[in-house]
């Protein structure tokens, strides 16, 4: 096991350079032959010669190959983008916020439809207000929908267990919570 001492005058550097340098490509020089030391050092140098290596020990390849990487990618981004293949979530948000209030308000006018046309076609009295308890009930499930894929969020104030028991038995809140 070589000194630093005798390291340094090998490979003709200043002794305290010599742990400094050595921990930099991954040498320790308490572990290490002096053969091992000096190939290790040949192999740096070269690497930094050819613009593999940077003096900071810094893989030049490696970088090229990420930055490589990800310009690939954004190319492939902009060709999905120019195919119409990638949307933009900022312009598609005030579509599908006006689709769902449309259907929000399709929904709810289609109890006092249903209930007309049953008492038209069958001459039966169907409480509108029976039916639009139900659509609340769903409309009140789909307000809770968390859009970040856990299904659906608690309630403020516990009440997620509550508002569960009433959507299984199809009763809910009157008011629910608008949809957009």
């Amino acid at each position: 096991m070589p000194t630093q001492q005798e390291i340094a005058a090998h490979l003709d550097m200043n002794q305290s350079e010599v742990s400094r340098h050595l921990a930099r490509i991954g040498i320790d020089w308490k572990l290490a032959t002096m053969d091992q030391i000096r190939i290790a050092y040949v192999r740096n140098l070269r690497a930094q010669a050819s613009g593999h290596r940077s003096d900071d020990g810094l893989d030049l390849v490696k970088e090229r190959v990420l930055t490589e990487r990800v310009d690939r990618e954004l190319k492939l981004l902009q060709v999905a983008e120019k195919k119409k293949l990638l949307v933009n979530v900022e312009q598609l948000e005030p579509e599908l916020v006006a689709m769902v209030t449309a259907f929000r308000v399709e929904l709810l006018s289609r109890d006092d439809k249903l209930a007309d046309e049953l008492s038209a076609l069958y001459g039966v009295t169907v409480d509108a207000a029976l039916l639009n308890e139900y659509t609340y009930a769903a409309l009140a499930q789909l307000a809770r929908y968390d859009v970040g894929g856990r299904g659906t969020r608690a309630s403020s104030g516990g009440e997620s267990q509550a508002a569960s028991e009433d959507d299984h038995d199809g009763v809910g809140d009157r008011e629910a919570a608008p949809i957009g």
